[in-house]
């Protein structure tokens, strides 16, 4: 049946079938729930970066270059960079959704933190592209230099390093992420395992208690403290 079609549509669907395998493992491997649109979704964005790869021999079939896939824990940045890790956060009974981001040094000390807490029924990779975006817009506000940005989401690192035009809110969100990167150019984007952000897993999940709000060392929270200073040592 597949040889029947194009082999563009055999691309496509065969990208969708990955897409749903890699759905499936991250709710059985990472309890990490995704929409269908989510799916659909990953499957064209990996597909137009695997279709731009082969154009020009280089790049990853999955994983973006410099993303640390192989890690299991958070490791400090080098030295002169700053980490920051985000996450989203839904919270569907009182039909909001936050983000959070955690900023440490090369020393893995704890810079400063932030939440935002917003309104709205959105799929989970909404709430992941945004916390990027808030992250990029507070890196620039700090005016730091480099700045190694992880998220977990592989859909968001995707899109935001792809060049391809996305017609949806996920896509709005997405050109504003790449504006502000344009303008950071010290700054990176890359994927990460749920359990190397742990930190901003955390604080996201408690941006509905804390919401719209900057943590410095003497005002976070004490259990995103406790996980900052485990993985300090590391």
């Amino acid at each position: 049946m597949i040889l029947q079609h194009s082999t563009m549509a055999q691309e496509e669907l065969l990208m969708v079938i990955w897409a749903i395998w890699h759905a499936r493992n991250e709710l059985v491997w990472r309890e990490k729930s995704l929409s269908a649109a989510e799916v659909i979704l990953l499957a064209r964005v990996v597909l137009n970066q695997w279709r731009n790869a082969q154009q020009r021999r280089m790049g990853s079939l999955f994983v973006p270059s410099g993303s640390n896939i192989d890690l299991e824990h958070w490791v400090k940045p080098v030295m002169g960079k700053i980490k920051v890790n985000v996450d989203g956060a839904i919270f569907a009974n009182d039909r909001k959704f936050g983000a959070a981001g955690v900023a440490r040094d090369h020393d893995g000390r704890f810079i400063e933190a932030f939440t935002v807490l917003l309104e709205g029924c959105v799929d989970s990779v909404i709430a992941e592209v945004v916390g990027v975006k808030e992250a990029l817009s507070w890196i620039k506000r700090h005016q730091w230099g480099r700045v190694d940005v992880e998220t977990d989401s592989l859909v968001v690192v995707q899109a935001v390093r792809g060049s391809v035009f996305i017609p949806s809110p996920f896509g709005q969100h997405v050109s504003a992420c790449r504006t502000l990167l344009a303008s950071l150019p010290l700054v990176t984007i890359n994927f990460v395992k749920r359990s190397v952000n742990k930190a901003a897993h955390c604080l996201a999940r408690s941006s509905c208690l804390y919401s719209d709000r900057i943590f410095s060392e003497s005002t976070a929270p004490a259990d995103l403290l406790s996980i900052v200073m485990v993985e300090s040592s590391f």
